[in-house]
């Protein structure tokens, strides 16, 4: 399943739940951010692995 994340020009992360949700968020974030995802899977509740690394969406 994916996961989004804003990262901002200072290097703050915040995660969302969807693409849609980080786009609607993003002016909030001031100059400077930007969007990115991984693929994850979840082991037990709460805890998420990933193979792929953090790779920043285009557009």
């Amino acid at each position: 399943m994916p996961e989004w994340k804003i990262r901002t020009a200072e290097g703050k992360e915040y995660i969302f739940d969807s693409l849609e949700e980080a786009v609607e968020a993003l002016q909030g974030y001031g100059e400077g951010a930007t969007i990115w995802r991984r693929d994850v899977y979840r082991t037990v509740p709460f805890v998420t692995k990933t193979q792929n690394p953090w790779r920043q969406v285009e557009g």
